[in-house]
């Protein structure tokens, strides 16, 4: 079993990928350890779990209204001018055209801040960081709302929520009224494969997932995501066990024992570099993030390279698991009108589009955004139309890997490194 870094994309874009979850998130640590505080108590819910600071952890099935622990800035306000507005963002998942033409419409200049973790970007705007939007991921909102590491917003300056975000997003499970964020991506993960190299029509298998158990033919060109909630929920997907946010040690051990399993069988690769290895052909089966499919055609498929031959499965809604990253405006910013504007601006529809199509793969929840208008413009082949989300694919009954207790955090944890160490 190996586990290969990120290769540089030859067109120059998207030159690595990092995981969203690679490391641990210690949820409960340091930071916001000591946030706990009446504002926040009581917004807590006796059957949810709990947070930092008191604050409920967000399902699907279990909405979130987070406190505000400043009011918003008033509506009407001028954006301010002049000096640096700086995006803290993960690497190449934004377009720097994209943010200096926000720069040139605005008269400021404009810089890109990055990290490579959600850990390493709590960690660093609780401390040295002073960014003025932050990209952040569904499942650490509350945590940084805990830490008091974001402002909230005052929608009145993003009237592109409601004219351009699906309905669906306008008001979250993780940020009921979008006190905080406004949604950026949204992805799946699905099952990748080259129709050229394997044999087995998978996404007409009884259980899909059975293939990875079934792949000695493919030993060597098989791959999971490296990540320790992503490649343990496929394991519990596999056993149709849904609770992907368990703290059971009975399901994790299960899990644990299943992916354990693959090693003889096809000698896994654990890596995030599946949106180069399927088009390139080097890997012929792999867990993929549906936003990595659309990679591998938009930037990394060879000039004599067949779209065709990209195949991707994702299972029905509520059984499917989906993912989504956001925008918000950072504690620190010095200019909170002109982040509220780059909010706006980075759901605008052309803007979107353009990030999207142009660099970096990830769907966003537009409503202009469809398989079929993908399609029809030659974005996409018509073989990866099960790549693109739509609205119906969310609600109470859709499954998102969330934030859980300390405790079952380092359950998790400690499974996933067994596994990748082969203990």
């Amino acid at each position: 079993m190996t586990n290969h870094d990120p290769h540089a994309n030859p067109n120059g874009r998207l030159s690595r990928r990092l995981s969203r979850r690679r490391t641990l998130q210690t949820l409960g640590a340091g930071l916001v350890a000591g946030v706990a505080a009446p504002w926040v108590l009581r917004y807590a819910a006796a059957d949810q779990p709990m947070g930092p600071g008191g604050i409920p952890l967000a399902r699907p099935n279990a909405p979130v209204t987070l406190p505000r622990f400043e009011d918003p800035i008033k509506s009407g306000l001028e954006p301010e001018k002049g000096g640096t507005f700086t995006v803290f963002n993960y690497s190449d998942y934004i377009d720097k055209k994209i943010v200096d033409e926000f720069g040139k419409k605005y008269k400021v200049k404009t810089q890109i801040t990055t990290f490579d973790s959600m850990d390493i970007a709590i960690t660093r705007l609780a401390k040295h960081v002073k960014a003025d939007v932050t990209n952040i991921s569904l499942d650490r909102v509350g945590q940084a709302v805990a830490g008091k590491l974001l402002k909230p917003v005052n929608l009145d300056y993003i009237p592109n929520l409601k004219k351009n975000v699906w309905p669906q997003l306008q008001s979250p499970f993780y940020d009921v009224e979008s006190r905080y964020t406004v949604p950026y991506t949204i992805y799946s993960t699905g099952i990748g494969w080259r129709s050229d190299k394997v044999k087995e029509d998978i996404a007409h298998l009884e259980n899909p997932w059975s293939i990875f158990w079934n792949s000695q033919a493919y030993k060597g060109y098989v791959g999971v995501l490296d990540d320790s909630r992503e490649s343990l929920a496929m394991a519990m997907l596999y056993r149709d066990n849904y609770d992907v946010n368990t703290e059971d040690p009975a399901v994790i051990d299960k899990a644990l024992a299943d992916l354990k399993a693959l090693i003889p069988i096809c000698n896994p690769k654990v890596n995030i570099t599946e949106y180069q290895t399927l088009p390139e052909g080097t890997s012929y089966l792999h867990e993929v993030w549906s936003g990595d499919m659309l990679s591998a055609v938009i930037s990394y498929m060879p000039k004599d390279g067949d779209p065709s031959t990209l195949q991707y499965w994702v299972p029905q809604r509520g059984k499917c698991l989906v993912q989504n990253d956001c925008w918000a405006i950072s504690a620190t910013t010095k200019k909170p009108v002109l982040a509220h504007l780059f909010l706006n601006y980075i759901i605008d529809e052309q803007v979107a589009y353009d990030n999207f199509t142009g660099f970096t793969g990830y769907q966003p929840p537009q409503i202009a955004i469809t398989a079929d208008s993908l399609i029809s413009k030659g974005v996409i082949p018509p073989n990866l139309k099960t790549v693109v989300l739509a609205p119906e694919d969310l609600g109470s009954d859709a499954l998102s890997l969330m934030a859980l207790t300390p405790k079952g955090q380092a359950l998790w944890q400690s499974a996933y490194s067994k596994f990748v160490s082969g203990v």
